[in-house]
């Protein structure tokens, strides 16, 4: 059997139960009635200054499924090997991302978990190995000591040779390619879940997840202002080169469309990242800045990044207006998009705490 996007497709439309299932109590529920009940507090967010951050995200919540371990899998992932997936206790699920190891945990395979990335930073993982160095980087001789049975990876993370060294090494590894995107979300949840035997356990939990992202976006509508928040994806690390504004092939435009915004850097013709020079901020001249946490932090918080040519004179640097959102969150969406949503929203739109 290859297992591809088609497949993910076809399972998917034939399991996913129709609209109207009742709802179940979770963060992410409770999340919407306090939003609803507390945005458009009276301010216009035109006029909003500062920083508004998302500090965390909760942790996924595992789906209530009998463990199934439909094993084994076989399937041809994204770089042509045919694999042949027979033990899943011992797992490493490495992206930029961390999305992989919160889908793990959402379909009741944490515990399976033996070591992660830098991005998998959800604190009931705190215990394991980082696997990663100097960001991204994959280091072989760390990975191979914790004895995978299997290493789900994507070119996210690399070099290539890495992964290359680890399936000669006699690693079952997979190579996927989600499309992390909004539209999705479900099927990249289900290919991960089928892939390690759990495709009733995936099936609920994109059935969740995008009940909470529908949930979301409905509940952003009814708050969003009429005429749209421009707002521009903005990536640094660091005071030096790592200055860049990031467009639509990033997922920018689904997430800041989904805030009720407009992604100018798209508008203005960005598909991938693009050095964000004085000239370019100043094309696109945002209301609002959207960053990574981690990125604000790096290049010094508000007042460093007001230092960075061409901040300054923009609408948003002229208001210290940043909305920061955790980093393995930001673009990611997996199980937790719903919620990251949400409290994007009310970072923009809630009343003040």
């Amino acid at each position: 059997m290859k297992f591809n996007k088609t497949l993910a497709a076809v399972l998917l439309a034939a399991t996913l139960p129709l609209a109207g299932c009742a709802a179940w109590d979770n963060p992410v529920q409770v999340e919407t009635q306090q939003l609803a009940d507390s945005l458009h507090a009276g301010g216009d967010p035109h006029q909003a200054q500062g920083v508004a951050m998302v500090t965390e995200i909760s942790e996924v919540e595992p789906v209530d499924a009998p463990r199934q371990e439909a094993l084994p899998v076989e399937l041809t992932d994204a770089d042509g090997y045919d694999v042949t997936i027979t033990d899943t206790s011992r797992i490493l699920a490495l992206d930029i991302y961390g999305t992989y190891t919160k889908t793990l945990r959402g379909i009741g395979l944490a515990d399976n978990i033996v070591g992660r990335t830098v991005s998998s930073a959800e604190p009931s993982l705190s215990h394991l190995p980082v696997v990663t160095e100097n960001g991204h980087s994959l280091n072989v001789e760390a990975i191979l000591n914790l004895r995978p049975t299997l290493v789900i990876v994507d070119h996210s993370v690399g070099p290539i040779e890495a992964i290359d060294q680890i399936r000669a090494a006699g690693v079952t590894t997979v190579v996927m390619e989600p499309t992390r995107s909004m539209k999705s979300m479900s099927e990249d949840i289900i290919n991960l879940a089928t892939i390690v035997g759990e495709p009733e356990a995936g099936r609920l939990l994109a059935e969740r997840s995008q009940r909470e992202v529908d949930e979301a976006l409905a509940a952003i509508a009814q708050v969003a202002p009429a005429e749209p928040l421009r707002m521009s994806f903005l990536y640094a690390r660091g005071t030096g080169g790592v200055f860049y504004l990031l467009g639509g092939e990033d997922g920018t435009q689904d997430l800041i469309e989904a805030l009720g915004g407009v992604d100018v850097n798209t508008q203005h013709g960005m598909g991938g990242s693009s050095p964000a020079s004085p000239e370019a901020l100043a094309e696109v001249n945002p209301e609002v800045f959207v960053m990574m946490n981690g990125g604000l932090k790096s290049t010094g918080d508000i007042e460093g990044l007001l230092q960075r040519p061409g901040v300054a004179e923009t609408t948003a640097g002229q208001n210290k207006r940043v909305l920061s959102l955790p980093d393995g969150d930001s673009l990611a969406f997996g199980p937790q998009t719903g919620e990251m949503l949400l409290r994007a929203a009310h970072a923009l739109y809630g009343e003040d705490e």
